[in-house]
């Protein structure tokens, strides 16, 4: 018999801390002792449990097998059939015994992870629970834990609704009169008196052409077929009348990613806009008509993602034009306040990265993954020194990761990694070392490459044990940039400048609501909804605010959320939530700034 222990659950939370640390004292034993006692006791109860029920199941088929005179043997082999079979309302229908059982549960999801299921409820016939069991006529019948069934059916992106309002007409003045409720209907969105798209088609016409890289002309094909015409050029119209909607949001994004910053990590990757690339073939043109070098004309267009973190939050920017990461982060830094500290920074090894204009306001790192991946790309021609530097990083990284799991803060990390991640790098330099003062392998090698980045950027990729907050890699930034190469891999490319600013604000907003753990469509929806109080208090609209905000309202109790009404204006009616479950109620915004707010920065973008 397990012992009663007198221990609360704020007092087993502190216990499980000191467990993840294996810091365990002495008045721990006790409560870690009574613990596992209760859980052998659950355990053996649960067996007892089951050997009782599977003898009396025995039994039972062994007093019907008596009645009905079967031998004794063939009695044994139908109660072990028996005892193996499912519960009644579990039970498969009859199958060929040839095909194989089919998986149980709902895989890898369980029901729950739908949080967006409408819920359809089929009863019992009356007077089954509470009466006697038709199976054996003799048991009464409970209730049971319900059978849950996730059914997933298709449909279109976006679903029209037809309103029609019979109209009446006077002969004799021309007074045409409509029946009430245009306004409801007219009442939110972008589009005529006699076609509206509503702010939650917006939101979604924006994440599939921007986030899944669904163009415009493939969206209007697709949509044909369903019946629900798409032009592109009303795509088109959307997604700009939205950016204009939603550029106080971006500015605002802008200014707390530069003023709070702690960490940068940036990057970039090769990008198209058809006007700057004809804008660089008139340029090389000219100078070759006038017999001048082109050498200097700057050829390469670039998507840029800067991955910003503050204190509250994460926010990822991207800029697509004709520059390099490095001029980017200097416009950033040309709008931090000169009393706020060194900003960490982390990028690949590009030159070009370094040479900026306030440097002196960041501590400069290089990303650890790229100096792995170069000895990678020789393992086939180099495996000792390809197993050396695999050794070397799977421990580093195996030491973050733990770093991570102790709740360790910025200071304490480093201090951790300089204890057990600084002897590994030390390791990989002197392998090095050893490579180029024993003349081992010369500038044509393949191995040359490799071993000159460990030795030149030795102080940069030492970074994270030496100075607090220090990242160790950039991948964060390589899976951002995944969105627009994405969307290059659909479009191909963008058509002018203002086009791709407007890709790469509503860019910025998905990838920041998804690096906050924000659905980005519901997010689109409400932020468009309130775009008018949006432009008073755009703070009030960031990411990870809406999401406080929204657990916030999930942690009131379902019974006290007001029912919704199917007549009202749109302050008194309840409000549907796009893509999450449950009503959620409306909310009225009346209190604007006041005058002594600070004003917004001068934006990044052309129209900033």
């Amino acid at each position: 018999m397990a012992t009663r222990i007198d221990v609360t659950l704020e007092q087993l939370h502190h216990l499980q801390a000191r467990v993840d640390r294996q810091t365990l004292a002495a008045q721990d034993w006790p409560v870690v002792s009574g613990l596992v006692s209760m859980l052998i006791a659950r355990t053996e109860a649960r067996q007892e449990r089951l050997r009782a029920k599977a003898a009396q199941q025995a039994a039972q088929q062994q007093d019907k097998q008596t009645t009905s005179g079967p031998s004794p043997a063939a009695a044994d082999a139908a109660a072990t059939e028996e005892s193996s079979k499912p519960a009644l309302d579990d039970a498969p229908p009859p199958t060929d015994s040839t095909e194989p059982d089919p998986p149980k549960g709902h895989g890898r999801n369980g029901a729950d992870a739908f949080i967006n299921a409408t819920q359809h409820v089929h009863h019992l016939a009356a007077g089954i629970i509470g009466g006697i069991c038709p199976a054996c006529a003799m048991g009464p019948v409970s209730r049971y834990r319900d059978k849950v069934i996730i059914r997933v059916v298709g449909q279109p992106l976006f679903r029209p609704e037809r309103h029609i309002f019979e109209r009446g007409y006077c002969r004799l003045c021309g007074a045409i009169f409509t029946a009430e409720g245009t306004g409801l209907v007219l009442r939110g969105g972008i589009g005529t008196s006699y076609i509206l798209y509503d702010w939650s088609a917006c939101a979604m016409l924006i994440v599939m052409h921007y986030f899944a890289g669904a163009p415009f002309k493939r969206l209007e094909a697709l949509h044909q077929g369903w019946g629900v015409p798409m032009p592109d050029a009303n795509q088109w119209r959307i997604v700009d009348e939205c950016d204009d909607l939603l550029a106080p949001l971006y500015r605002e994004l802008e200014r707390h990613a530069i003023r709070n910053a702690t960490c940068l990590r940036f990057d970039d990757t090769g990008s198209m806009i058809i006007e700057l690339r004809r804008q660089i073939h008139e340029e090389i043109q000219a100078l070759e008509c006038l017999g001048e070098p082109t050498r200097h004309v700057r050829t390469a267009i670039n998507a840029t993602c800067l991955y910003i973190e503050t204190g509250q939050a994460k926010v990822v920017l991207f800029f697509t034009g004709r520059h390099h990461a490095g001029e980017i982060v200097d416009r950033v830094l040309a709008h931090r306040r000169a009393s706020a500290g060194k900003l960490v920074a982390v990028s690949d090894a590009a030159s070009k990265n370094f040479s900026l204009d306030h440097a002196d306001q960041l501590e400069q790192a290089v990303c650890n993954a790229h100096c792995y991946l170069k000895f990678r790309a020789i393992k086939d021609k180099f495996p000792a020194e390809h197993t050396v530097a695999g050794e070397v990083y799977a421990a580093v990284f195996d030491n973050d990761d733990k770093a991570k799991a102790l709740g360790l803060d910025p200071h304490q990390r480093m201090l951790y990694h300089r204890k057990h991640s600084k002897p590994h790098m030390l390791r990989l330099l002197q392998m090095c070392k050893d490579k180029t003062d024993g003349n081992c392998v010369e500038p044509n090698s393949p191995l040359w490459e490799p071993v000159a980045f460990v030795i030149n950027q030795w102080p940069r990729l030492t970074k994270f044990y030496e100075v607090p907050g220090v990242p160790l890699d950039t991948n964060v930034v390589e899976q951002a940039l995944i969105i627009p190469v994405r969307y290059l891999a659909g479009s191909f490319a963008y058509k002018t400048q203002n086009g791709a600013d407007v890709g790469d604000r509503h860019m910025s907003f998905i990838a920041t609501a998804n690096a906050n753990g924000v659905e980005p469509v519901a997010y689109l929806t409400e932020c468009l909804r309130n775009h008018e109080d949006l432009a008073k208090r755009p703070e009030y609209y960031l990411p990870w605010v809406y999401r406080d905000r929204l657990e916030q309202l999930d942690s009131v109790p379902r019974a006290q959320t007001p029912a919704s009404s199917s007549v009202g204006p749109p302050a008194q009616q309840a409000v549907q939530h796009p893509l999450r479950p449950g009503i959620r109620p409306a909310r009225r915004y009346n209190s604007p700034h006041g005058a002594g707010e600070p004003q917004p920065v001068v934006g990044l973008g052309p129209d900033g």
